[in-house]
């Protein structure tokens, strides 16, 4: 199973290898947001409250995680569509896993990591060099706790040979992660049946499982719990993504 993760790793990484400059724009990009929404609370309230700022920053770099794990996946098998390459994640359930997590992983290193690392060390600086190795540790950790939300981005992946355009699934589901998923809010603050969506998705428990380790250097041991849980997209994903191929190959569609 290494080897197949090894495999697609590296070749996406090969065809990074031009993108450098679209990671240093996304460094950019948490910063920037939390600064704003610090910026507009100063505004509206004649207050700066540096808690929130870091809670809306380490959300903010998680949410280009997500984006990354949900959106990517969907434009990976449209290009392995394209490329003539689809017979190799249909192999094998486990091979079809291999190869979107290595993708994944590239893709995250490439585009998000120098976030990542630059979100640390705004913690390390404001907080404490304690907070941010804990910042640091917090997020290599939610390169397991994505995979739930791998599998959605599975799902959405399965439909690309009949749906075709990709950003019709992509940015519905992208917008959705991004107002229900609790990165730049808890979800506590949302009407009950936003609250209700919300808690089917594996985002908030994510973000809990991150931010508490982080920023009160705590283990949401509940969370943690729940992502357990969530760890069902992940299979679903790969039997969804199976059975949507099979009906697409039967009508011709790939």
């Amino acid at each position: 199973m290494l080897k197949g993760l090894q495999a697609s790793f590296y070749a996406a990484l090969r065809s990074l290898s031009r993108s450098y400059g679209s990671a240093v724009f996304v460094a950019l990009l948490p910063p920037l947001l939390s600064s704003l929404l610090l910026a507009g609370g100063w505004l509206f309230s004649g207050a700066v409250d540096l808690d929130k700022y870091l809670y809306q920053l380490v959300g903010s770099s998680l949410l280009v995680m997500v984006q990354i794990a949900v959106g990517e996946t969907v434009w990976v098998v449209r290009d392995y569509i394209r490329d003539g390459l689809y017979d190799y994640i249909l192999a094998s359930p486990a091979g079809a896993l291999e190869t979107f997590y290595g993708v994944f992983l590239a893709e995250a290193l490439v585009l998000s990591g120098l976030s990542l690392a630059f979100t640390a060390l705004i913690v390390g600086v404001m907080k404490g060099p304690v907070y941010g190795v804990a910042t640091a540790l917090a997020f290599m950790l939610s390169f397991i706790g994505i995979l739930p939300t791998l599998g959605i981005g599975i799902i959405l992946a399965s439909l690309t040979p009949i749906v075709r355009d990709p950003n019709v699934l992509v940015m519905p589901v992208g917008a959705v992660m991004t107002l229900l998923g609790g990165v730049i809010y808890p979800v506590s603050i949302l009407p009950p049946y936003l609250e209700l969506a919300a808690s089917v998705l594996p985002v908030a428990a994510l973000a809990d499982v991150v931010r508490g380790l982080a920023l009160a250097l705590k283990l949401q041991v509940e969370s943690i719990g729940a992502l357990g849980v969530y760890m069902l997209y992940a299979l679903t994903g790969l039997l969804v993504f199976r059975a949507v191929n099979a009906y697409a190959r039967r009508r011709g569609l790939i």
